[in-house]
């Protein structure tokens, strides 16, 4: 099993490459935690091919949306 210092790294390194946001601490504790677990349920073979922890990438996070302001739609326009 994962010890709670694993998760928490990798829930650390989670919350940094998601650039910081508030209040996801909970959820990147738990995405982390069940990424460990799957790692540890893996079948042997798969778990010689499976990279470090430390080296996983993980998605980058979406771009935000630019929305229009009622000032740019009448530049726009």
């Amino acid at each position: 099993m994962a010890t709670e210092e694993q998760i928490r790294e990798l829930a650390y390194s989670i919350w940094e490459q998601e650039g910081r946001p508030e209040g996801k601490n909970v959820e990147h504790y738990y995405r982390s935690r069940q990424i460990l677990e799957e790692q540890e349920a893996a079948p042997p073979a798969a778990k010689a091919q499976l990279p470090p922890v430390s080296s996983l990438q993980l998605p980058s996070p979406p771009k935000p949306v630019e929305r229009l302001t009622s000032k740019r739609r009448s530049k726009k326009a």
